[in-house]
């Protein structure tokens, strides 16, 4: 049979499915990133392009738990829900599905793993404050692998139960620090690492932003607090999230006859945007495209491979604005802001590898989780 190439991709069956999230990642955010940067990104490598509507059920403009929820079920809940849909009834989420086809799966996070992006993807509560029951539920999840960080959410308990211990029962391995993770040859275990080896945090003393009554989320607290980075220590948290998404990589791979699914969730991108904080975002963006450049090629090396790159909501309503320059001068961005919360503006998505063309043109949120679970049925 003889079909021409965009066909034949279409037949061509998706093994392993990557879900990279930029929390608060809109268009500014990565308009910042490719004005400040002369060599292309890895957004400028994206063979597909589309965009994303990101309201939850109760409002156009989505907070965290609920935009998380849309990429990870499929299914819009109100405005601080996790995991769970209006009525608070559990979701089943995507990562769930793909664990259901025998694939193993894998959550990395440069925040706690309560967060409630990555929380919606094991777990569910009907306030983002529970973190404690997320804990529980993440011992629960038979994910495969877990990093990131939030290690008072599983041994300081109010409860006083010693989760690392239910992991260790349950057949895990469990690191407490970057060395452990690095060095693992397990196929099964979790890594819940201290937050300063988990994010670079900024030297300057901002306040964490809030607007119309939100809550202060920890991204924001992470990206305005200040401390000394020790740049001796091994978890260089500048190169986190490329190595631990390295890692996941490679574990994830081992004997996996019926591929994986790994969410990888870079969380403080939605920090800077609250906090209004140019040079913070723009950096956080190079970290986030350093990822996304490691994960291109990975997907360039393994064929069945789908990536697909968008954000759950915008935080700050982020536009570039004038500034001048001579021409083929690079300057620094000028960046304005409409708000220190998140806006209701659309999102990009891209896409890479096997499936990719599925993602193109206008879609919901809850679209991209359902494309994904068509593609791998």
């Amino acid at each position: 049979m003889v079909c021409v190439a965009v066909s034949c991709e279409r037949q061509a069956k998706v093994k392993n499915v990557i879900y990279l999230i930029g929390d608060g990642m809109g268009i500014g955010a990565v308009s910042s990133l490719i004005l400040s940067d002369e060599a292309p990104t890895g957004f400028e490598l994206a063979p597909v392009i589309g965009l994303s509507e990101t309201s939850s059920a109760d409002n156009h403009v989505s907070d965290s738990p609920a935009g998380g929820t849309a990429l990870a079920t499929g299914v819009r809940t109100i405005n601080g829900y996790t995991g769970v849909d209006p009525e608070g009834r559990q979701l089943t989420s995507i990562l769930s599905k793909a664990k259901a086809m025998g694939k193993n799966t894998g959550i990395v996070v440069n925040t706690t793993l309560t967060e409630s992006t990555p929380a919606a993807f094991y777990g569910g509560v009907t306030s983002r404050k529970m973190t404690y029951e997320l804990a529980k539920q993440l011992t629960d999840s038979q994910v495969d692998l877990a990093i990131g960080a939030g290690l008072d959410h599983f041994v300081n308990r109010p409860d006083s139960l010693d989760l690392t211990a239910t992991f260790i029962e349950k057949g895990y391995d469990v690191y407490l620090n970057w060395s452990g993770v690095l060095n693992t040859k397990s196929d099964r275990f979790i890594g819940i690492l201290p937050l300063v080896d988990v994010h670079r945090r900024e030297e300057k003393t901002i306040e964490a932003g809030a607007a119309d009554g939100q809550e202060v989320c920890l991204a924001a607290k992470l990206a305005a607090q200040a401390v000394d980075v020790d740049t001796t220590q091994l978890s260089e948290p500048t190169l986190y999230l490329e190595k631990a998404t390295a890692k996941a990589l490679d574990v994830l791979s081992r004997n996996n006859k019926e591929g994986f699914f790994l969410m990888v969730e870079s969380a403080i991108i939605d920090g800077y945007g609250h906090n209004n904080d140019t040079e913070g975002l723009v950096e956080e963006m190079r970290e986030f495209d350093r990822t996304l450049k490691m994960l291109i090629s990975y997907v360039q090396e393994n064929p069945q491979t789908l990536l697909v790159v968008t954000g759950d909501h915008e935080t700050g309503g982020v536009a570039v604005s004038y500034r001048e320059h001579q021409p083929g001068e690079t300057a620094s961005v000028l960046l304005r802001y409409t708000t220190k919360g998140h806006s209701g503006n659309f999102v990009p998505v891209f896409a890479y590898g096997t499936g990719a063309e599925t993602f193109s043109g206008v879609m919901k949120n809850i679209d991209i989780p359902q494309k994904i679970e068509q593609i791998l049925k």
